[in-house]
């Protein structure tokens, strides 16, 4: 929540700010566009808990996730202990390519804050993947995830404001409890916990983040669970509000200290690897390969056994890389995809088949459309590439050439339900294999046109089986509506690979992991290897042997094992077992009734009633399906402190409106100063539906001043119109056409003469971003923003030509040091040249200006000039006061070493010394009239000396050096929501060292 309350009042500061200063302004404006390459057609479908808001075809899947949630809404608030007040409103997305058009949380600047707005909104955004199980089970993670936030957070706005500034929970703690409510004890928890154990690599709780923080609180929640009773999640999580301390709360609870609990929960899984290293076999690989990608997905050996393939991902920018066994270097063959670091990608990106001799198919989406290209691995290795052809816009989840290339075999997400059907390429036609609503996980190719088919349909007796459950089904062409079922298990069996025609191998998912099974087609019988593939992921067979995909912790891997070695191995027989759902319940924990199981009851009851009155409210349960209306809903409101260059100390206040797609964004804003009449007010409009992004923009700012003998008044108004075209989600390229008046009077005496002045003008800006956050004020890449841009004064004579640019890369270094560069530079020509004016740093809260005794913007007896707000301030130049130099141009290189300090921690800290970074820079710039800061008379070498009513007046020209030199170290925190930065610096000026000066500010570095 601090990160957020710091965006808002950088954000908001900038925002204050005219067009022309957020150019130049160190800090960088993030304005995040999507691509759309079609048009969407919302619907919705709401019961008493939920709005499930869908596209097009999908309201099968829309209803049938509908019911879904309200089926398992009663287990997950009961295993919470809390009933929610507000609907969730949830979108979903046939494919992660549709979900990558749609603009939600564009208004935000990264992933991290779109996801706790979300939270906070109750609003879930979720594509589908892979298949319906799995799907499910990320839906009750994001519901989990939905309730917790309000459980711990929520309430008053008072309460609110206190839990987040006083309880601070462990990403362990709320991922690993969404997981295990969604999953519960699972085999990949299992081979992360044996993992860790084995390898003595487990990670202090508060210091996980991301996927090894959700598994080893899985592994804690499913631990506590099994051990102390399912009762106890919701008591600890209540007590966790209430005492504002996770570790406390476990404790207090389970009445066992803290480090206690974690030495028993490393007993129970260290046992748990005990066992699975008595029962498996471990054997050395031939060949191990790692990657530079630490992820590999839709992994493929080709048949021959001497290529592999496999998708990598960069934040939705997907690549298809090719390596050849034994060599040193990999290959791109094919990119697609948007790369958008705002968003967590979770796509799976393109599809591969190896087919016929050494041939590649890779069935990719790209612009809106389905293609897929064809290689071929030639005599020297190489791999070529044929023409790419477009193929039918479906959602395909799997896919799976024929020997001769004409077809394909796919599982597609089609009507709301997973099927398979053979693609003809020819005809583009899709011929289904199953039509029904039971969850297709896999499929694969016979040699005699058949189709073996894995499926959770089950068909004998009732009660179903205990999910997950899987059969294989073969499908014959001659018959396709009888298919024949080989087996049938409780489990996940996956990865289904042919050695030969009555030979074939899989991975059956056990208690502590994957483990391989043999299976023979002529008499039926399995047999389980001992080898300990728990770790696998996937595999492929070759001639040679198999080539497993393994996970190493956290990182993909590749080992190759020989048939040799595989069939010397002992093996076991084992059996298909279907798991009993009604003795599956009885072999559930149920200790002894205690108080807390009364209070378990008791809230049970309330629960019950509170689910009946809602019933009562909404007789008919189900809604819809209904349009999609647009409805605008506040997103936020935002006070916060700034400092302006002009006019000092101020209080800003800004809001934020969108409908629930957020194609319309509204935001409107206010700044005020102590003295009530310096005030800005300004209003936006964005359309974001289309490809093409447009944006009105209105500013009016005023500027009172007095002396001793004068009291002036400026006035300056703003309208702009922009239209942004993105070619990409890093670059885009934006004309804005605007017009701006600029009045100043005096508020003494009528008879002076009012100035005003008009200009219309029209600019270009080109913008690349591909920088990736780190974390708060340090980010990885590259930003450039290049601008032109053409004012006219219509109502006097005059016009000015200004180009300018700016560029920014950052480097990590180490885990502890970050390296930020910085160039800037503008340059102006025409008759009404608007000043740059260089000096100080953004957002200083007690500025100070450079006395100047040559003409600027900012006057020379405290009286500012007219065109005062299309002036450009230049920072930072630390060492100086604001205005220390100006002029029509400027050149500005800026470098910093970043260091957090919690990369030198290894203990837990608190939340401040968390935001602590120390910095070390270099500034070096010059602003100055003319052609070259160098030349003769340049704007900052001549002083004019007397004059008025000093009968002498003397013009002083000296030739010194045009740079100025600043150079300090710093350090940055986040206090109450804001991001202060603390600057010591020395000036150098013609090669003189000056006082050192510091700078208290606002709002992150460039």
């Amino acid at each position: 929540m601090r990160s957020v309350k710091s965006f808002f009042s950088v954000l908001l500061i900038l925002s204050l700010a005219s067009q022309e200063l957020k150019a130049q302004g160190a800090q960088w404006i993030s304005e995040n566009h999507r691509i759309q390459y079609q048009k969407f057609a919302w619907k919705f479908v709401a019961s008493s808990n939920f709005e499930v808001y869908y596209l097009d075809k999908n309201e099968p899947l829309a209803k049938a996730s509908l019911s879904y949630l309200e089926s398992d809404f009663v287990r997950v608030t009961e295993l919470l202990s809390y009933s929610p007040v507000q609907k969730i409103k949830i979108f979903l997305y046939p494919n992660h390519e549709t979900w990558l058009q749609s603009n939600g949380g564009i208004s935000l600047a990264n992933a991290k804050e779109v996801e706790e707005q979300n939270l906070a909104k109750f609003r879930i955004e979720i594509p589908f993947k892979d298949n319906l199980g799995t799907f499910k089970q990320e839906l009750t993670k994001q519901v989990v995830r939905v309730y917790l936030q309000d459980l711990l957070y929520g309430g008053s706005v008072r309460d609110v404001l206190q839990n987040s500034l006083l309880l601070s929970v462990s990403d362990w703690y709320v991922l690993g409890m969404a997981a295990y409510i969604a999953s519960g004890d699972t085999p990949e928890m299992r081979r992360f916990t044996y993992q860790i154990i084995s390898e003595n690599k487990i990670r202090k709780l508060p210091l996980a983040k991301g996927k090894e923080a959700e598994l080893l609180g899985q592994s804690i929640w499913a631990y506590i669970a099994a051990t102390y009773g399912k009762q106890s999640i919701g008591n600890i999580l209540n007590l966790t509000r209430i005492i504002r301390s996770e570790q406390s709360s476990v404790a207090s609870t389970i009445r066992k200290p803290f480090a206690k609990f974690l030495k028993d929960w490393f007993d129970y899984y260290l046992n748990d690897a005990k066992q699975l290293e008595v029962n498996s076999q471990k054997i050395f690989a031939q060949e191990s390969f790692v990657p530079a990608q630490s992820t590999l997905l839709s992994y493929r050996l080709s048949p021959d056994g001497l290529h592999e393939v496999w998708v990598s991902d960069e934040s939705g920018r997907y690549s298809v890389n090719f390596h050849t066994v034994g060599a040193k270097k990999t290959h791109v063959i094919l990119q697609s995809g948007l790369k958008d670091v705002n968003r967590l990608s979770t796509g799976k990106g393109p599809l591969l088949s190896w087919f016929g001799t050494n041939q590649l198919a890779v069935l990719f989406s790209d612009r809106g459309y389905s293609w897929i290209k064809l290689f071929q691995v030639d005599k020297s290795g190489a791999l070529k590439g044929e023409d790419k052809k477009k193929v039918a816009n479906l959602s395909y989840l799997d896919m799976e050439m024929s020997k001769n290339g004409a077809k394909m075999l796919v599982r597609v997400l089609e009507k709301g339900q997973v099927d398979v059907g053979i693609y003809d390429l020819k005809r583009n036609r899709l011929n289904p294999v199953t039509k029904d609503a039971f969850d297709e996980k896999e499929a694969h190719l016979l040699p005699d046109n058949r189709v073996i088919y894995l499926t959770d349909r089950y068909i004998d007796s009732l009660p179903a089986p205990v999910a997950p459950f899987t059969s294989a089904f073969v499908w014959n062409p001659d018959e396709p509506e009888n298919p024949t079922r080989l087996f049938s298990t409780s489990g996940t069996v996956s990865n289904f690979q042919f050695r030969s025609d009555s030979i074939a191998y899989f991975l059956h998912a056990q208690s502590q992991g994957n483990r391989l099974i043999r299976y023979s087609l002529a008499d039926s019988t399995f047999q389980q290897l001992s080898i300990r593939s728990v770790s696998w992921d996937n595999f492929e067979i070759s001639p040679t042997g198999i080539s497993s995909k393994e996970k190493a912790i956290l990182e993909d891997k590749v080992q190759r094992f020989s048939w040799n070695s595989l069939d010397e191995m002992n093996t076991s027989g084992w059996i298909p077992t279907i798991e009993d759902p009604v003795l599956a319940k009885t072999l559930e924990v149920v200790p002894t009734e205690t108080t807390s199981d009364l209070a378990k009851k008791s809230r049970r009851a309330r629960l019950d009633r509170q689910q009946s009155i809602r019933l009562k409210k909404e007789p008919s349960k189900l809604i819809g399906p209904l349009d999609y209306e647009n409805s605008l809903v506040m997103n936020s409101s935002e006070g916060q402190f700034s400092s302006d260059p002009i006019r000092g100390l101020g209080y800003g206040y800004e809001l934020k409106a969108n409908d629930l797609l957020e194609n319309h964004l509204f935001k409107a804003g206010v700044f005020l100063t102590a003295n009530l009449r310096n005030t800005d007010i300004w209003g936006e409009y964005s359309y974001l539906a289309n490809k093409l992004d447009w944006k009105f923009r209105y500013d009016r700012k005023v500027l009172g001043q007095d002396t001793e003998s004068e009291s002036q008044k400026i006035r300056h108004n703003r309208f702009a119109l922009s239209a942004t075209y993105p070619f990409s989600l890093l670059s885009r390229i934006t004309f804005t056409g605007s017009y701006a008046t600029n009045r100043l009077f005096s508020q003494f005496s009528l008879s002076n003469r009012e100035e005003y002045a008009g200009y219309a003008g029209t600019s270009v800006n080109y913008v690349f971003d591909n920088t990736v956050p780190m974390m708060e004020n340090i980010r990885t890449g590259m930003r450039l923003s290049v601008l032109a841009e053409v004012n006219k004064e219509v109502m006097n004579e005059g016009d000015f030509v200004r180009l300018g640019i700016d560029a920014r890369y950052y480097k990590k270094l180490t885990n502890s040091f970050f390296l930020a560069t910085r160039f800037s530079a503008s340059h102006q020509v025409g008759s009404r040249t608007q000043a740059s004016m260089l000096g100080g740093v953004d957002n200083w809260l007690i500025n100070q200006q450079e006395t100047r005794t040559q003409d600027s913007p900012l006057g020379l007896a405290n009286l500012a000039q007219r065109d005062v707000f299309m002036s450009h301030f230049i920072a930072p130049l630390r060492g100086f006061a604001l205005n220390k130099l100006s002029g029509n141009s400027h050149l500005l290189l800026n470098v910093e070493l970043r260091m957090p300090v919690r990369s030198l921690i290894s203990m837990e800290s608190s939340s401040l010394l968390n935001t602590v970074q120390l910095v070390g820079f270099t500034d070096v710039g010059t602003a100055w009239s003319g052609s070259s800061p160098f030349a003769k008379s340049n704007g900052f070498n001549t002083n004019v000396y007397g004059g008025n009513m000093n009968p002498f007046r003397a013009t002083v020209t000296d030739y010194r050096n045009p740079f100025l030199v600043g150079y300090g170290f710093g350090a940055r925190a986040t206090i109450f929501g804001y991001f202060v930065k603390f600057d010591y610096a020395f000036g150098i000026e013609n090669k003189e060292v000056k006082s050192p000066m510091t700078y208290l500010s606002l709002g992150y570095d460039f």
